[in-house]
């Protein structure tokens, strides 16, 4: 589990730094905001495959714990609820929505990916994956934080405006429904069949 290990790291190390004081602006300087667009992508795109080969590699890891049949279901219906703060994330830009949803949580997608990846936590034994989605919610958490200290420096943070976007929840619905169709043929765990059974 060496290099899985590894891998969670680096991409840890891809998420994190370009928020660090300076970086960003620097490689901009250099790369020009398409180059650094560009490498960056590119950069996570390689960084990816790499932890989807380790974390194939790993499929023989020991069990850590079994998680009890409850959690299935606490997975299976609270995940709408992360689509739709990732939806939120995707649908309303910070910079342009900080009147909807945006002023009771300001970092709505990083809090959605934390709720993913925590619900995903709560149903896997095996080392490899409480490994991986353990990261992700490391990753993630740190994100949240940043992202919200960051949106209350900010003036005007609470200004007035709707609050209530029909967008998000049916992007959510549907996300929701499609991964649990495809979850089967992608992941081969149906969490449907698990709940039922």
């Amino acid at each position: 589990m060496t290099e899985l290990t590894i891998a969670l790291g680096v991409l840890a190390l891809t998420h994190l730094m370009p928020s660090a004081p300076g970086v960003r602006p620097a490689c901009i300087r250099a790369l020009g905001l398409l180059g650094f667009r560009i490498v960056y992508s590119v950069i996570s795109l390689v960084v990816v495959a790499w932890l989807i080969t380790a974390y194939i590699d790993s499929a023989d890891t020991p069990w850590v714990w079994t998680p009890p049949f409850w959690t299935r279901w606490i997975a299976v219906f609270a995940m709408p609820l992360a689509m739709w703060l990732i939806a939120v994330r995707l649908i309303q830009k910070p910079d342009h929505a900080r009147n909807r949803i945006y002023r009771l949580i300001p970092a709505p997608g990083s809090c959605g990916l934390l709720l993913w990846a925590s619900l995903h936590l709560l149903n896997v034994g095996q080392a490899r994956s409480v490994l991986l989605f353990g990261a992700f919610a490391a990753i993630s958490g740190v994100a949240m934080i940043k992202n919200t200290m960051a949106a209350r420096s900010l003036a005007g943070w609470r200004s007035i405006g709707p609050l209530w976007d029909w967008r998000p929840p049916f992007a959510a619905v549907l996300m929701w429904l499609l991964f649990l169709a495809l979850h089967p043929y992608l992941f081969d765990v149906d969490p449907l069949a698990g709940i039922l059974h």
